[in-house]
């Protein structure tokens, strides 16, 4: 099992940032890209890292760019 890192916790904080700027729910999120309430809070909460496959459709869903949930907005070096 891998371990979190600050970056995954950080991608977490995002996804709850920008959730909660569209006023959606985790409930709602969770239908949207089949997952559980429990699955997207563990995920906002740091305690479960996004798959990237996952991370691109929570990304389509709320219509934001995949880089807006990578430290200054880059998901370059």
């Amino acid at each position: 099992m891998k371990r979190i890192t600050n970056l995954d916790k950080e991608i977490g904080e995002k996804i709850e940032l920008h959730r909660n700027t569209k006023r959606k729910s985790r409930n709602w999120l969770g239908k949207e890209i089949n997952k559980s309430y429990q699955q997207i809070q563990n995920y906002e909460y740091g305690k479960n890292r996004v798959a990237a496959s996952v991370l691109w459709t929570i990304s389509k869903v709320l219509k934001v760019k995949i880089e807006d949930f990578f430290p200054n907005g880059s998901i370059k070096d």
